[in-house]
């Protein structure tokens, strides 16, 4: 399959390695006070690049580069974010420090290689690529050593992996050509895969809970995305945002009080947070730029 499927399957969200000093801007009005700072990506700055946006709703920029930066993931520690850079036409993973420094190169190889989530014990991170053809999710040492193939025998295009909090699960989605895309997890070793959605739809974007108890994901369902929340079995699956705008890429606070999650209205996409139980939405971000993939940095 072409190597482009998986990864429009999130073009309407992440548009298209040089780090610089941390660049401030001022925080927006009308905010909560988050338990964590959240990372996303944004072209705000001109270029696609990382920016984190602290408790108090200050937004601080990470990365500057006329290419791609984003999807951006904290390291368990809170000190680094893993984030896909599209550089000389290649997607690779990059691993840079919180304050843009100390920039490394974690995967070089001419396929794609997007999508990073670091594992719970911070050894690990696993990633999406087009390395065998068909997109599949893989994981890889911290120090880029040892690459391995864990879905090379599901059918399909698989991505998007999110690690259980304990570490010895991975959910993920795979798609089904252009409209169908389904939640499923598999144990750390890519063994005892189980399919959690059953609707027809594009369900995609998996996140845990803090306890991993419940699975946060996005779908359309009902004909537009909305954030979904089932259980981690795909029983007692529930619709959180249910509106008329574009909502998805869910991440769970590490207290586990908000998930955020990009709404996208007409050409501009900003960063929401909301509770588990639906209520008190909030925009985060307010910005005429396109802002999109939120991370949560873990609690000390």
């Amino acid at each position: 399959m072409e190597r482009g499927r998986l990864l429009k399957a999130s073009a309407a969200w992440a548009a298209l390695m040089l780090v610089a000093a941390c660049r401030e801007t001022t925080a927006p009005t009308d905010v909560v006070t988050l338990p964590a700072a959240i990372a996303f990506d944004s072209n705000r700055s001109g270029n696609r690049d990382v920016f984190v946006l602290g408790p108090d709703g200050r937004v601080t920029q990470v990365t500057d580069h006329p290419g791609f930066d984003g999807a951006a993931d904290w390291s368990p520690d809170g000190r680094s974010l893993a984030f896909y850079t599209i550089r000389d036409g290649n997607h690779d993973i990059t691993i840079v420090d919180a304050d843009g420094s100390n920039l490394r190169r974690l995967t070089d190889h001419p396929a794609a290689d997007a999508y990073p989530d670091w594992s719970p014990d911070g050894t690990k991170i696993a990633f999406h690529s087009d390395r065998d053809g068909d997109f599949d999710v893989w994981v890889v040492n911290a120090d880029g050593s040892e690459p391995v193939n864990l879905t090379r025998e599901i059918s399909g295009d698989q991505g998007f992996a999110a690690w259980s909090p304990d570490g010895s699960r991975i959910a993920f989605h795979s798609s089904l050509g252009e409209e169908v895309a389904h939640i499923y997890v598999m144990n750390a070793d890519g063994s005892g895969a189980v399919q959690l959605t059953r609707v027809r739809a594009l369900n995609r974007r998996p996140a845990w809970s803090p306890d991993g108890s419940q699975i946060v994901f996005d779908s359309n369902q009902n004909g537009v995305s909305d954030i979904y929340i089932m259980r981690a079995d795909g029983a007692d699956l529930r619709n959180l945002t249910q509106d008329a705008f574009v909502d998805g890429m869910p991440a769970w606070s590490p207290d586990g009080e908000w998930i955020a999650y990009a709404r996208l209205r007409d050409d501009n996409a900003d960063i929401f947070v909301i509770r588990p139980d639906g209520s008190r939405r909030v925009n985060m971000t307010r910005h005429s730029a396109f802002d999109a993939w939120p991370d949560w940095q873990p609690l000390p």
